[in-house]
């Protein structure tokens, strides 16, 4: 429990840049978060646009809405740190949060975008098809 407790305190932190994030967001929500190195190799970028994209165009009612947001996380950077450790990221990741009464309720980390970033369109369907299980 202290963990998830620490995992919400932390996603819902201000410091963190974000591509798309409400005013005041909802208490439930999915975050879904790319974790990169501050020096990235065209593989980790193509994931990043690639995540970004599949969560943008699948959701863009939600990202409206505050309850679908996507953020870009340098975890290098020591004011990530925290984050890094709470989510157990070592490398880039692509992690998924569902935020419940304002706390991390469940999270998945994509392991399989290296095996499908080839793909785009396969990509996209994975990232999406997750997303949507932490919906509901």
């Amino acid at each position: 429990m202290f963990r998830l407790m620490m995992i919400a305190a932390v996603t819902c932190s201000t410091m963190i840049p974000m591509t798309a994030l409400a005013a005041d967001p909802p208490a439930d929500r999915v975050v879904v978060m790319y974790f990169h190195r501050t020096e990235r190799c065209p593989t980790c970028k193509m994931m990043g646009s690639y995540a970004e994209e599949a969560v943008t165009s699948g959701f863009a009612t939600e990202i409206n809405q505050g309850t679908v947001e996507f953020r870009y996380i340098d975890f290098q950077q020591p004011e990530n740190a925290n984050l890094a450790k709470a989510y157990k990221v070592t490398g880039p990741a692509l992690i998924i949060a569902k935020v419940v009464d304002a706390k991390v309720s469940e999270y998945t980390d994509l392991k399989d975008i290296w095996v499908k970033v080839r793909e785009k369109p396969v990509f996209i369907e994975y990232v999406q098809e997750n997303v949507k299980v932490h919906i509901k």
